[in-house]
């Protein structure tokens, strides 16, 4: 398991076909601990969990959360679509929006 996992985003929020660079020393995504933080571009913060779908395909799920300017976002749950390995960690791409709860 990776000592220290932390998710950036380069938006203020996610949408299908953003990149969210994970920075770990895990080498797949199963190695990754249960939760860990997201850090957005406007540095506004929240917390992620990656579970398998059908033991093959990863969901990202992000809690709820409100940008620096305020606007609140729900919690929401995204198809991870590509997982490339960086220098830093693992650069995920999301796929499609999907429903939560």
């Amino acid at each position: 398991m990776s000592s220290a996992t932390t998710a950036f985003a380069g938006y203020s929020h996610l949408f299908p076909g953003a990149r969210v660079l994970v920075e770990t020393d895990a080498e797949d995504l199963a190695q990754l601990p249960e939760s860990f933080p997201v850090v957005f571009s406007d540095d506004s913060l929240s917390t992620a969990r990656l579970l398998r779908e059908d033991g093959r395909s990863w969901i990202l799920v992000v809690e709820g959360y409100s940008t620096t300017k305020g606007t609140r976002l729900d919690e929401r749950a995204w198809a991870v679509s590509a997982v490339e390995p960086d220098a830093e960690g693992l650069g995920l791409t999301l796929g499609s929006r999907l429903p939560t709860g």
